[in-house]
């Protein structure tokens, strides 16, 4: 089974994984872009725990995997640059966290933070590049047929729908960068939020 689901709130992503699995779901994998992949078994009772990480080749991130099955805990799903990595204890050696304080734990939310602002500036840069392409003039993505307007009938129908498909693969580029945009930016500023939220609260103990 595969569910579509968002989150930037990690906390909450783990209690969801685990209410999943009392029901009978066990994720299998984490695809990008919120697709959580489960397999069906017997109502169980699991400690998910979630970690954010990037890594830049595959023997940082293998090192990374076989640290914390030392510490008894399976890497259940994640890729080296997917972001989230997803744990289950192996046994009584795991304990009940795979971080050691509070503090530890919120730096998943700075880290992804970072990440969410630099996809942010990305996007940013390549639609202004877009915009620059065209000097501005978002007409320029638009129907460039001469005088469509002003036909009628079957001639505009004709010359309308041979462009269309061009149209769209000229706009869709700059809806995409400023919806992810977007996108990045909110969950950025969520991030941050429940980063200094949790530093507060370790502070504050």
């Amino acid at each position: 089974m595969r569910k579509f689901k968002l989150f930037w709130d990690f906390d909450a992503e783990e209690k969801y994984l685990n209410d999943m699995a009392s029901k009978g779901y066990i994720l299998k994998k984490y695809s990008m872009f919120g697709f959580y992949h489960f397999e069906l078994s017997q109502p169980q009772k699991l400690n998910y725990k979630i970690d954010y990480r990037v890594f830049n080749d595959r023997e940082e991130f293998e090192n990374y995997i076989a640290l914390f099955e030392d510490a008894g805990w399976k890497h259940v799903s994640g890729t080296k640059r997917s972001g989230v990595q997803y744990f289950l204890p192996m046994n009584e050696k795991a304990g009940t966290d795979i971080f050691s304080n509070r503090a530890s734990a919120a730096m998943r939310y700075k880290t992804f933070y970072d990440i969410c602002m630099v996809n942010f500036i990305c996007f940013v840069f390549n639609l202004t590049v877009i915009l620059l392409t065209t000097n501005g003039n978002l007409s320029n993505l638009t129907f460039l047929t001469p005088g469509l307007w002003e036909m009628t009938g079957k001639d505009f129908w004709s010359a309308f729908f041979f462009e269309l498909p061009f149209v769209i693969l000229r706009v869709l580029p700059l809806i995409a960068f400023a919806a992810a945009g977007v996108l990045y930016f909110y969950w950025g500023t969520k991030a941050k939020k429940l980063y200094n939220l949790r530093i507060s609260e370790e502070k504050s103990n």
